[in-house]
């Protein structure tokens, strides 16, 4: 007499078919919502990421999509959030809202794009799927926003103020010292952000400063016929071991800070100059 074989539930039977057959069968719309809210709410880490990878290789399977993001959104928030703790001492609920919107939105983009998974790459699909979660996660953070919506002029020189009106050192001088002091205590800013400035205030430009030479690519760097500018930019490094803090904690107060100030007082780019 051979055994009876094990009772499964509609859903689990669903499962255990795509994990055999690889293919996604053909499903009622109460069984797809039926294995969708199973799919979402799966502990199973390894199955979760073997079912999509089925919904993926699927991609024509008008229900693939679905499947896809039932088993890839909990992943996509989870990740999030552990991204927003690393960076953020307290994350507010605008940066893990962002980190999330980040990463579905690449989700988005892997299955619509839909690239070729190499047979010959270990845990190709797990290896793409995990980098695709957390580069959308971190991308808002990358992106510089802050000059967003900044117009451009014909006429340059009519808004320099260097060449015009302050070419006396002196004066540029007291105008930069008056321009500190009220950056540095502008009301409006977070506490945080307002320690930013003050450090950098506090360390003075020797120190706050890191100077670089850009060259052209190939080119020579001991021959001055090859250096294309020289500029100086905020050693952020240096800011965030005065602050006690990360580089990456520094870098995104300082892009916030930038976008506040800027749309406070730099709208016309003279930069607290009266006319």
């Amino acid at each position: 007499m051979s055994a009876a074989l094990p009772f499964l539930p509609p859903v689990l039977a669903t499962v255990d078919e795509m994990l055999t057959t690889k293919k996604i069968p053909a499903l009622s719309g109460d069984e797809m919502e039926a294995l969708c809210s199973h799919l979402f709410a799966l502990r199973d880490r390894d199955q979760r990421i073997a079912l999509a990878e089925i919904a993926y290789l699927n991609h024509d399977d008008p229900q693939a999509l679905n499947i896809f993001l039932a088993c890839t959104l909990p992943m996509a928030q989870g990740m999030a959030e552990r991204n927003a703790e690393r960076v953020f001492t307290h994350p507010t609920d605008w940066q893990l809202e962002a980190m999330y919107n980040g990463a579905v939105s690449n989700l988005l983009n892997m299955f619509e794009v839909h690239h070729t998974i190499q047979a010959f790459v270990p845990n190709a699909f797990r290896r793409y799927l995990m980098m695709t979660i957390v580069h959308g996660a971190m991308n808002p953070f990358r992106v510089r926003d802050e000059h967003w919506n900044i117009q451009g002029v014909e006429d340059v020189t009519k808004f320099d103020r260097i060449r015009g009106r302050y070419r006396n050192p002196a004066e540029r001088e007291l105008i930069s010292r008056d321009l500190l002091q009220q950056v540095t205590t502008f009301p409006h800013l977070m506490e945080e952000q307002a320690r930013v400035l003050k450090t950098i205030a506090a360390l003075g430009p020797e120190k706050a400063l890191r100077h670089t030479n850009h060259y052209q690519q190939g080119g020579d760097k001991t021959h001055h016929k090859h250096i294309r500018r020289r500029r100086s930019i905020l050693d952020l490094a240096g800011i965030a071991e005065a602050m006690g803090v990360n580089k990456v904690k520094v870098k995104n107060l300082l892009k916030d800070t930038r976008r506040i100030l800027r749309d406070s007082f730099n709208r016309d780019g003279c930069l607290f100059a009266s006319e």
